[in-house]
């Protein structure tokens, strides 16, 4: 099995199985949306993405593909992701003032 890819706020966690959902098929997907725009993109091969009921995205690539963070300056290195089935995390921080949970700002 394939080991974890971490790209900024953004992991890809290597799964065995994809559960039931609306798959797709991409050549690139925003894999992580930044509050600047500057996204992360897994980009260059036909791959499919799946969206559960309860909303969590999973990948199937059918060829290592690249995920790029879409920034000009101080970017996050490119990398190539193997083949294999994936789920998408995007971490999370707790605001002990508003007393909630967000998605952590790149």
């Amino acid at each position: 099995m394939n080991k974890p890819i971490r790209h900024g706020e953004i992991l890809l966690m290597p799964v065995s199985e994809i559960p039931a959902g609306k798959t797709t098929k991409h050549i690139d997907y925003i894999v992580g949306h930044s509050e600047t725009g500057h996204n992360h993109v897994l980009e260059g091969i036909e791959f499919e993405v799946t969206e559960t009921p309860m909303k969590e995205i999973y990948f199937r690539l059918f060829k290592p593909t690249n995920l790029v963070h879409k920034k000009i300056t101080d970017k996050h290195k490119t990398l190539k992701v193997p083949a294999g089935l994936y789920k998408r995390f995007h971490d999370t921080e707790y605001d002990p003032f508003g007393k909630v949970i967000r998605a952590v700002a790149d």
